[in-house]
């Protein structure tokens, strides 16, 4: 039981904090989306690497590493997370955080998409709903108003396709995110000292800020693994509906995106779409044979 309350907490803050990046990176705005990237790479690479080490001790992490032999997967989740990142990144500098939120209210649902594709899953009635409702959504958006919420998709596609390639990944996840990172690295290092904006250009509270984005990035994920190994995942999946949540509110009631036709209406048939989704997930859990 103490082992459960412990995974709920750390659950918690792992999607409370990621409900708290608006404000962590509207801190940065200033700094041109890119060139923020490739600080969170450096510096996400750096606070993970000793975090690692600590928490696996060296022996350990490195047989972690060793074993690690599907490259293809890793290769397609770090391109992944690049573009999310970046269009993360783009949203809050260009006030839509109402798209992001809208993105990660679809993460569940194009996981039950992608399930169908790829693992030939069957979810019960209510999550199909779910996905025709979201689809019809974005289409609707489309046809009557002719814009597309491109990040929201491009935010929900990208971590729900991420999602998938940890699925078949058999290496660990911290392990799995440290590699992605050092992947990376070459590129966001030759940026930093080519083309992005040299640190002693950007004011003090900006660069103070920017230090911190490895420590920001990596916590909640600590904390969502140490969540992971102690609570059941559909439980977690219930959690996860805290950070898009935080988002909205954040976009309405702090930043005061305008709610305009568009927006209202991605909005609704998102909101309807996740409703549809959480029954399913409700009903599919009760459904459960008990263990005796």
């Amino acid at each position: 039981m103490t082992s459960s309350i412990h995974g709920s907490l750390a659950a918690v803050l792992a999607y409370v904090c990621w409900g708290l990046f608006p404000v962590y990176f509207k801190q940065i705005v200033g700094i041109a989306a890119i060139d923020v990237i490739a600080w969170r790479v450096l510096f996400c690479c750096l606070f993970l690497f000793f975090v690692l080490l600590v928490w696996l001790r060296p022996d350990k992490f490195v047989t972690q590493v060793k074993k690690i032999d599907q490259w293809w997967l890793l290769l397609g989740s770090t391109l992944l997370l690049s573009i999310n990142w970046l269009v993360f990144v783009y949203a809050i500098e260009t006030d839509q955080v109402l798209q992001s939120s809208m993105g990660y209210f679809l993460v569940p649902i194009i996981s039950v998409g992608l399930g169908m594709l790829i693992f030939h899953e069957r979810p019960n009635w209510l999550k199909l709903i779910a996905v025709g409702i979201a689809v019809a959504g974005m289409l609707l958006t489309f046809f009557v108003a002719g814009q597309v919420p491109w990040i929201a998709m491009a935010l929900g596609v990208t971590f729900g396709i991420y999602g998938m390639f940890r699925k078949k990944a058999k290496f660990d996840a911290a392990i799995g995110l440290w590699m992605e990172t050092v992947i990376l690295l070459p590129v966001a290092i030759l940026y930093i000292l080519f083309f992005s904006e040299p640190l002693d250009s950007l004011g003090i509270a900006s660069r103070n800020w920017l230090y911190l984005i490895g420590v920001v990035s990596t916590v909640p994920l600590v904390a969502m693994l140490f969540a992971a190994r102690r609570i059941e995942l559909s439980s977690l999946g219930f959690y996860q509906y805290i950070t898009p949540c935080m988002h909205l509110v954040l976009a309405v009631v702090v930043y005061k995106e305008t709610l305009d036709t568009v927006r209202v209406m991605a909005l609704a048939t998102t909101l309807l779409a996740v409703s549809f989704w959480l029954l399913g997930a409700v009903r599919q859990m009760l459904r459960k044979p008990v263990l005796t």
